[in-house]
């Protein structure tokens, strides 16, 4: 960890081990649902996507020496859960696949320096209307999911909006112990072979047996090129202003963020696990919570590599006892937490058209939102289109 990233910047508190240890726990609210989503609903591996994230955390801990966040990347996640309700494709494949794409693209990108040309020439509205049409589709995809276990999903969503102003790190681990008390109650038998699951070293199995089918490889590149845009925006720009801002002493920029994002998806895929990104979320709500240095991260990072390396048995067992109404609604939460994030910004009427039209898209099919968005926008800056 460099000297220079440990200093502490005027307008925060000194760094503490307690600090630092409460502040890892920060980021589980953006975590934990597509955690448990990837696992329980789209069946990815539980030593994958641990172990992806596990070293991650703990390779950026160390690199830059803050509290620099790892995080699923939002609008894959949004696309690749809400379709598996659905029953749209294997989704594993198409995750690790997406995982390999997204490297190469950032790793060229940040290597040549397109990162931050690009990011310079983002259009906020169609980044809004994707996340925005994503959030809509895991909402639909989560109500799936609640109208069959409605008591459940209705309480948990309902308790989640109370608490997600008021302490929403506690909000995912407060579902899962409620559901996991609900499955208890329900179905014993299967806490009681949740318990009994012996504990053993595992590593995660290649889940590409040959060359990918054709429709693997158009699924990932539209969850790639989905969420691009939104990288851009705030795994970018977003987390390179909040470093600044909070961590001035550090050297960063989107060139190096950029290279970064690759080198962990380039993991990802190795591992069968879907793509990662750095939020600026993340950082914030670590650095609120009291972390200060790579040790918050790394804290985090190590508990994930432990479980995956000898406990992702057990892990997968406990999660499927889960309720349908509690996954449903972690699902929603994730999906509202999209959507308001992207209000608050005044539009005209020709902002709003791209932006809505892309969200509307981007609920059948985010790669085609973002082409359509971009069209209709280059279209009436060019008075091609008119409204």
């Amino acid at each position: 960890m460099s000297t220079a990233s440990a200093q502490t910047p005027p307008a925060l508190s000194p760094a503490t081990f307690r600090g630092d240890l409460g502040g890892s726990l920060g980021d589980l609210g953006t975590l934990l649902p597509f955690l448990v989503g990837y696992i329980v609903v789209a069946g990815v591996q539980a030593s994958a996507i641990l172990l992806a994230f596990g070293i991650s955390l703990l390779a950026v801990g160390w690199r830059y020496g803050i509290p620099f966040p790892v995080q699923p990347m939002k609008a894959v996640g949004a696309a690749a859960l809400a379709h598996t309700a659905t029953a749209a494709h294997s989704m594993p494949e198409v995750l690790a696949l997406t995982a390999a794409m997204t490297a190469a693209f950032w790793l060229v990108a940040g290597w040549t320096g397109v990162a931050r040309w690009l990011a310079a020439h983002l259009s906020r509205d169609v980044v809004h209307g994707v996340v925005l049409g994503l959030g809509i589709a895991l909402i639909l995809g989560s109500l799936r999911r609640i109208e069959g276990d409605w008591v459940v999903g209705l309480t948990s969503v309902l308790a989640a909006l109370v608490l997600l102003g008021r302490g929403a790190w506690l909000l995912m681990p407060l579902l899962l112990l409620a559901g996991f008390a609900v499955g208890t109650w329900r179905q014993p038998e299967l806490m009681a072979a949740a318990l009994q699951t012996p504990a053993a070293v595992a590593l995660p199995q290649p889940v590409w047996n040959g060359i990918p089918a054709t429709s693997v490889w158009l699924s990932a590149a539209a969850l790639t090129l989905a969420q691009t845009p939104l990288t851009f925006g705030n795994a970018i720009l977003g987390i390179v202003s909040e470093t600044k801002r909070l961590f001035p002493a550090t050297r960063i920029d989107e060139n190096r963020v950029a290279r970064s994002t690759g080198w962990m998806n380039l993991l990802a895929a190795g591992l069968s696990a879907p793509p990662m990104c750095h939020g600026a979320g993340g950082l914030v709500a670590q650095a609120a919570l009291g972390a200060r240095t790579g040790r918050a991260p790394m804290w985090l990072g190590g508990a994930l590599v432990l479980l995956a390396l000898f406990a992702s048995a057990p892990v997968a067992a406990l999660l499927a006892l889960l309720p349908q109404g509690t996954l449903g609604a972690m699902l929603f939460v994730a999906g509202f937490s999209l959507v308001i994030g992207t209000a608050g910004n005044p539009r005209d009427k020709q902002a709003r058209a791209v932006l809505l039209t892309t969200a509307a898209i981007s609920v059948w099919n985010a790669g085609v939102g973002v082409l359509a968005g971009l069209l209709l926008e280059k279209g009436l800056q060019t008075r091609v289109f008119k409204l």
